[in-house]
């Protein structure tokens, strides 16, 4: 994730396939980021699962916490989840030496995540902001823990290999004596201590009480850890480019045609619109298109919000041929700042690429900005060394699907074929969103006539979102609230600040330095 200039698309693939085939291997499957202590091969990251610690001693020296369902102690909000991590080295565009190895950490409140997308009331910035944590660690080139060269050994080099333990805090919890560091089995995090029962490592009661409820059906192989998510691999590749075409003049004459069949299939048919077509209520088109209210939730199923209307249409970009709606993450770090060096120092003209900053789902519950006289502007500087932060990348909804379901789930309708948005239909989409940015009212009839179109087009865009797996409601086999949420958008130090040691005053967190985000809840 080198090019601050390009967007780059984060895609899951199940981590027992051959991402060359469809094809199950039967071979060892690939260590995944930190596993492996040959950094020539780290690339994207990963999902769910435990994290993998870049700094395999100073990890965070307690289980982290929710701070936005916690009150005024340390050690009462609900245990995070680990949602993803990436491996984003930023040396080359700090000039820090020190970012050579750098790794981004991202822990969400199953519980907050929940409420806030189920509340029928505006959610506060607060309890937004915190249900989320980041964490970054990065280290120099010239570390402790991994080799200076990151190419694996020869083969016939078999002792280079098996001497090579220094990544992992199983070394560490040994050569300094610190039983923290033996890991919890659920977490992946520090651990309390070990039970006498199971002769497990745990960070505390809850994860204890988990694994041994889960042994107990152990019979049940469906059964997995309620608190750790599906793990996948994070792949990344950079966003189809939008090609503009222009109309010459041997064109005119295949326009009527052209234009005969397109409205077979768009939203907005040129020839149905009259005079008479200036009123569309909005509920009317709430219903088609999916953007609602908590208030009109019950009764409708769309939205005339043009920053829905981008989402659904820049998740359809690469067309049929080059599929990208299962994307599940992006990735631009710090747009802003690349716009000002651009501009000459002015951040004022349009980004080329038109995506400054998140992708955002919706108008409401975005971050105050600095006009905001209400509250305080998002994101804040750095605590650390005061530099601004700036957005790096976001969290889409589409992840969800794969960390609340077995991605090795041979359930045939994961399998069934899901229709692309046709040009047109994503012409419409576009259409739609500067006719609404202009004030300018959309064409009565547009529900009765293409309704069924409109809901193929939704479902097409965000099928693989949590939306889907609500019909069985938001709670998991054992009771308990899973995660929701629209998007994740995550602000770093743009200064990427840190050497990779513990910084005074964080010893709570060991070497890992804490984030931003702002999560938007789903539109329903």
């Amino acid at each position: 994730m080198a090019n601050n200039s390009i967007v780059q698309l984060g895609f899951a693939l199940p981590i027992n396939t051959d991402n060359n085939s469809d094809v199950k291997s039967d071979e060892e499957s690939i260590p995944l980021c930190h596993q492996s202590p040959y950094w020539s091969n780290w690339d994207g990251g990963k999902i769910g699962g435990k994290p993998i610690w870049l700094n395999p001693r100073d990890v965070p020296q307690h289980v982290l916490r929710c701070r936005g369902c916690s009150s005024s102690s340390k050690d009462d909000g609900s245990i995070m989840q680990f949602v993803a991590q990436l491996y984003c080295p930023a040396d080359d565009v700090t000039n820090n030496d020190a970012a050579f190895h750098r790794s981004l950490y991202v822990f969400a409140c199953s519980k907050c995540c929940n409420s806030s997308a189920s509340s029928t009331t505006s959610t506060s910035s607060n309890k937004l902001s915190n249900c989320i944590r980041v964490l970054r660690c990065q280290l120099p080139k010239e570390n402790g823990f991994y080799p200076s060269t990151g190419n694996e050994p020869e083969e016939d080099d078999e002792q280079q290999e098996e001497e090579w333990t220094k990544h992992t805090s199983q070394y560490w919890a040994t050569s300094t004596n610190n039983d923290k560091l033996n890991l919890c089995t659920i977490c992946g995090q520090v651990s309390k201590g070990k039970c006498p029962k199971q002769q497990l490592w745990f960070c505390g009661p809850e994860h204890q009480k988990e694994c041994l409820r889960l042994s107990k059906n152990a019979q049940n192989r469906s059964c997995k850890y309620s608190s750790v998510c599906y793990e996948s691999e994070l792949v990344v590749e950079e966003e189809p480019v939008e090609e503009k075409t222009t109309k010459s003049s041997n064109d005119t004459a295949t326009t009527s045609a052209t234009t005969d069949d397109a409205n077979e299939t768009v939203l907005f048919p040129t020839k149905d619109i009259t005079d008479s077509d200036a009123n569309l209520e909005q509920s009317d088109l709430n219903e088609l298109t999916g953007n609602v209210s908590s208030s009109q939730a019950a009764t409708t199923m769309g939205v005339t919000d043009p920053v829905t209307l981008e989402f659904y249409a820049r998740m359809s970009i690469g067309g049929e041929e080059n599929d990208v709606r299962d994307q599940v993450l992006r990735y631009n770090r710090w747009p802003d700042m690349n716009k000002k060096e651009k501009n000459g120092g002015d951040g004022d003209e349009e980004d080329d690429n038109n995506n400054v900053g998140p992708l955002w789902l919706s108008s409401d519950n975005r971050p105050p900005t600095v006009q905001s006289s209400t509250e305080e502007s998002f994101p804040p500087p750095c605590q650390y060394c005061g530099a601004p932060r700036s957005f790096e990348f976001q969290i889409l909804p589409q992840m969800l699907q794969y960390l609340l379901h077995d991605p090795n789930s041979s359930n045939d309708d994961d399998k069934q074929p899901r229709q692309v948005l046709t040009e047109s239909e994503r012409a419409v989409l576009l259409e739609a969103q500067t006719k609404i940015e202009s004030g300018v009212d959309l064409p009565e009839g547009f529900k009765e006539q293409h309704e069924k179109v409109l809901a193929n087009a939704r479902e097409s865009l965000l099928s693989g979102n949590s939306s889907s797996s609500k019909k069985n409601g938001s709670i998991n086999q054992v009771g308990e609230e899973m995660l929701d949420w629209g998007t994740i958008a995550v602000y770093t130090c743009t200064a990427s600040c840190g050497g990779g040691e513990i910084v005074p005053g964080n010893e709570e967190n060991g070497a890992y330095l804490e984030e931003v985000a702002w999560m938007q809840p789903p539109l329903d």
